[in-house]
Parts: C-alpha cells; sequence; structure tokens
C-alpha cells in the first residue's frame, strides 16, 4: 500500500473500475488514454485484469490538469513523453501556453465584437417596435441586420 498525498488515500494496486473511480474518471477514459498512449500499458493479472498504481493515479491527475488549462491531448502526451525521455518539458510547455494565451486573447477579441454587435442588434430591434413580416420574410429583424452589414461593407 502506498500513500497518496494529493489525495489522502492510500492506494494499493487496483483494478480498472476501482481506479476510475478513485481517478474520477470513467473506465472508458482509461482505456482511451491506454489508446492515446497518456498511460503506460498497465501490468496485468495472471487473469489478465488490468492494474494500477499510484503513479498511474497521478498521470491521469496530470491529465485532467493539463486539459484543464487548455493543453490538446497531443500536446500533453507529447510533454509525459520528454518527461520520459528524462527532459524538463518545462520550457516546451511555457511555449505552448503562451501560443494557448495568444488564442484565447483573440478569441475574446472576437467575442467583444460580436457582444457589440449584437447589443447593437439588440437595440435597435426594441426601437423598432412590433414587427410584421414581408410575403418572403423569415424574420424581418435579422433580414434588415444583414442588409445593415452588407450595405455597411459596401461603404467601406
Amino acid at each position: 500500500m502506498t500513500l497518496y498525498p494529493a489525495i489522502g488515500f492510500t492506494l494499493k494496486i487496483v483494478q480498472i473500475g476501482e481506479f476510475a473511480k478513485r481517478a474520477g474518471v470513467g473506465v472508458q477514459t482509461v482505456r482511451f488514454y491506454e489508446r492515446r498512449k497518456l498511460l503506460p500499458e498497465p501490468t496485468r493479472t495472471e487473469s489478465g485484469y488490468r492494474q494500477y498504481g499510484p503513479q498511474e493515479l497521478n498521470r491521469v491527475g496530470f491529465i485532467g490538469q493539463a486539459k484543464a488549462l487548455g493543453f490538446s491531448l497531443d500536446e500533453i502526451r507529447e510533454i509525459i513523453r520528454s518527461r520520459g525521455r528524462g527532459e524538463c518539458p518545462c520550457t516546451d510547455v511555457i511555449a505552448m501556453a503562451d501560443r494557448h494565451l495568444a488564442d484565447v486573447s483573440e478569441q475574446i477579441n472576437k467575442l467583444e465584437r460580436f457582444k457589440q454587435e449584437l447589443t447593437r442588434a439588440v437595440r435597435t430591434w426594441k426601437r423598432a417596435g412590433k414587427q410584421t413580416l414581408s410575403a418572403g420574410a423569415i424574420c424581418t429583424l435579422i433580414e434588415r441586420a444583414m442588409e445593415v452589414k452588407t450595405n455597411s461593407k459596401r461603404g467601406r
């Protein structure tokens, strides 16, 4: 038995169901991580059951934290491989995180522009009052917004 301090319980070698439960993931997630080479091939009992210990539990926790920080499974696998070769992957992790930060900033800028456009449209729609449908219209509010957008692009 080994004390697993990060989550405060003692972990002995366990089979996949108990391991998945303690790791807070599903059994299929554990198998998926194995297929994607994020977890090493587990040791097996004589009858073929997978067995896991505290190192694998720590690895699943690492994967979860890395995913929460926006790293892809491919990036996580490369970080794990780098460490497995005895290298310190921290420089690569910082570079990856910088790229993710730039992507997030770009997404935030796009969302801010979207918010402004939607705010303008809603404000205009509220001032327009009750709408009536023309023969070929689906929703005149949206169609008028399309016209305004098309006309503003032509005016550029």
